[in-house]
């Protein structure tokens, strides 16, 4: 029987983090990645087996996932990479993690839950900060009001480190998919663009712009909660490149222009700047009786170091044989506490 995991994008901004701690835990990835250079030179350095493949490569592919239990997949955008990979995992019956907080491939993933199910395959994207933290904040929350019909999440990231280039570049691919938010059970549109609110994470109330985060689709299936938005703390430059992305949305349907802004990509956060970062995420339910639950989630930086420690908990999860056939949520697969077994993590109910 398979056992082990395959870390395809190893190479990666965030792929190479993971495979770092994956070794300090005491884990034996098998890196992979398309880029044979770099792939058999971080896994020489880190002592473990490799596989050299891309996604167009199915027999490769193939015989690379027979060898695992469970694939932690690194290499975004998922709009353009998760589709070859998450047929090559029902075609050899291997369970599927990833990063992803891209509303269309979380529709892809569930639209194919009955297929996963047949094939014994657990589909479980957003096993990184962007969703498990949120998601599992979100049934904590349902928990404590389970008359809950509105649902508010939001992030706060406090401190130097900006985001991985991955996640900058998936960013600019989204924008032709427009903002989300969940009403009635369904996704729309919001009447305006770049809200604002109000939001205390712990130390009085900073303003928080309303954005599409992967929420408003994974906390629907995790609670059952029919109305749902996100916010987030942003810098004001980042707030005007938003803006001004938002203005010229209908020409970002063209590559050109999407690989244009993609040079002003910056590069991803040093080490220092990761450990002088901190993150708050805040959600609020209420109900249509007027009641509430606010509670709130304290943790490291968050594009690299919480979302290595919560893949890595996912992973340890699927190899000890905890597994749900089917698209699943974090959150759904192992529960609201599943966030705080992440190390450094903290939660917090207000009311």
């Amino acid at each position: 029987m398979p056992a082990g995991f395959l870390l395809y994008g190893a190479n990666g901004f965030v792929g190479d983090a993971i495979a770092r701690l994956a070794v300090q835990q005491g884990l034996q990835p098998i890196l992979a990645g398309r880029d044979a250079a770099k792939i058999e030179s971080q896994a020489t350095e880190l002592g473990v087996a490799r596989r050299v493949f891309g996604l167009d490569d199915s027999a490769t592919m193939d015989q690379a996932l027979r060898e695992v239990l469970v694939v932690l997949h690194c290499a975004g955008p998922y709009l353009y990479t998760s589709k070859p990979m998450v047929e090559a995992c029902l075609r050899t019956g291997t369970h599927y993690l990833d990063l992803t907080g891209e509303i269309p491939v979380y529709e892809a993933l569930a639209a194919r839950h009955a297929e996963a199910k047949a094939h014994g395959v657990m589909l479980l994207p957003g096993v990184g900060f962007d969703v498990a933290p949120t998601d599992c904040l979100a049934m904590h929350l349902k928990q404590r009001l389970p008359s809950a019909t509105r649902l508010t999440l939001a992030f706060y990231v406090q401190g130097p480190a900006g985001l991985p280039p991955g996640t900058q570049r998936t960013a600019i691919e989204l924008v032709p998919y427009g903002n989300r938010v969940r009403r009635h059970g369904r996704l729309e549109t919001p009447e305006r663009a770049m809200k604002t609110r109000p939001i205390d994470f712990g130390d009085g109330p900073l303003p928080a712009t309303q954005l599409t985060w992967g929420d408003v689709f994974t906390a629907y299936y995790s609670t059952g909660i029919p109305n749902i938005a996100d916010y987030a703390v942003l810098p004001k430059g980042l707030r005007r490149q938003l803006a001004a992305m938002a203005a010229l949305r209908p020409l970002f349907k063209w590559a050109a222009i999407r690989d244009l802004f993609k040079r002003g990509v910056q590069p991803g956060p040093t080490a220092d700047e990761r450990a002088k970062t901190v993150t708050h995420v805040w959600g609020e339910v209420e109900d249509d009786q007027g009641r509430s639950a606010v509670s709130r989630l304290h943790g490291p930086e968050a594009g690299v170091i919480w979302t290595a420690r919560a893949a890595l908990a996912a992973v340890q999860k699927v190899l000890a044989g905890n597994t749900s056939p089917g698209f699943q949520t974090p959150a759904l697969a192992y529960g609201a506490d599943f966030v705080l077994e992440a190390e450094g993590v903290t939660r917090e109910d207000l009311n």
